[in-house]
């Protein structure tokens, strides 16, 4: 099953929250239409995923599963994941910069 980026979102959302969230939530935070929210309830309610009671959107125990499993996060920053090895001292303006040429790909260095 394909999931985008906005049905995540709204599913990690709603499995933080503690009494269910309404749809003007979603727009507020994200400016999310309501036709997008909708689509997602909607696709996730046949699933017995989510449940809507009262104008608000509760996560079922099976959707709450189902983000456990699927290990959904989203970081603050986005370069937060970056492998350690991948990390160097920050260079200095105008400092010259000679790259490591044995851990660049062959096929980079042909062209």
């Amino acid at each position: 099953m394909k999931i985008s980026k906005v049905e995540i979102k709204i599913l990690v959302d709603l499995y933080k929250s503690i009494e269910g969230l309404t749809p003007y939530t979603f727009y507020q935070r994200y400016r999310y239409s309501a036709v997008t929210v909708y689509k997602t309830v909607t696709k996730f309610e046949k699933k017995d995923y989510l449940k809507t009671k009262e104008e608000k959107i509760f996560i079922t125990e099976k959707g709450k599963k189902f983000v456990e499993k699927s290990r959904f996060e989203f970081d603050s920053e986005k370069f937060a994941r970056i492998p350690d090895k991948f990390l160097l001292p920050k260079l200095g303006v105008n400092e010259p910069y000679i790259p490591n040429i044995t851990i660049i790909s062959k096929e980079i260095l042909n062209l």
